[in-house]
């Protein structure tokens, strides 16, 4: 059984959700880190609508670079970012999934390619910088924001009987 995306109205409000939630979040960096990342890799990215995940992407990497004080602002998060929402939609819409270990799997794996892609974007752009504990929060985290996002994407599917 493949599961209908959520609604276009839901899924904007969902990302804006997730998008004032990072930036409100900015004195708890690695909690903005997690948030980050389910905004970039779970929320934004949407099958068939590639320019609006691309957008809310981009609108992440420059909120998240513009909150963070020692962090440099030179657009390799947003672009490190929108990369990797096109790809996750591409990903969606070839492979859709049905269940949740499936989905938490790929938030996994696209949450480790998010982080070397953002810090590889970054030393791009301003050079070696400190990596932090951010990729081991956001690994560690992914079983509840997946469980979090697969029910706020896939409600009313039968998304909780999986």
């Amino acid at each position: 059984m493949r599961l209908a995306p959520p609604s276009v109205t839901r899924y904007h409000l969902l990302c804006a959700m997730g998008l004032g939630l990072t930036i409100l979040s900015a004195p708890f960096p690695s909690v903005q880190l997690i948030l980050h990342a389910m905004l970039v890799v779970a929320l934004a990215p949407r099958a068939g609508a590639p320019l609006s995940g691309a957008l809310w992407a981009l609108a992440a990497g420059w909120a998240m670079e513009g909150t963070l004080r020692l962090y440099p602002h030179l657009g390799g998060t947003a672009w490190a970012d929108m990369t990797l929402s096109l790809l996750a939609g591409w990903m969606i819409g070839r492979w859709p999934l049905e269940s949740l270990k499936g989905w938490w799997s790929r938030l996994a794996s696209l949450g480790l390619l998010h982080v070397l892609l953002m810090h590889g974007a970054v030393r791009l752009a301003a050079g070696p910088h400190p990596w932090g504990w951010g990729w081991f929060w956001i690994l560690a985290s992914v079983p509840l924001w997946g469980w979090l996002t697969w029910r706020l994407l896939h409600a009313g599917h039968g998304a909780g009987r999986r």
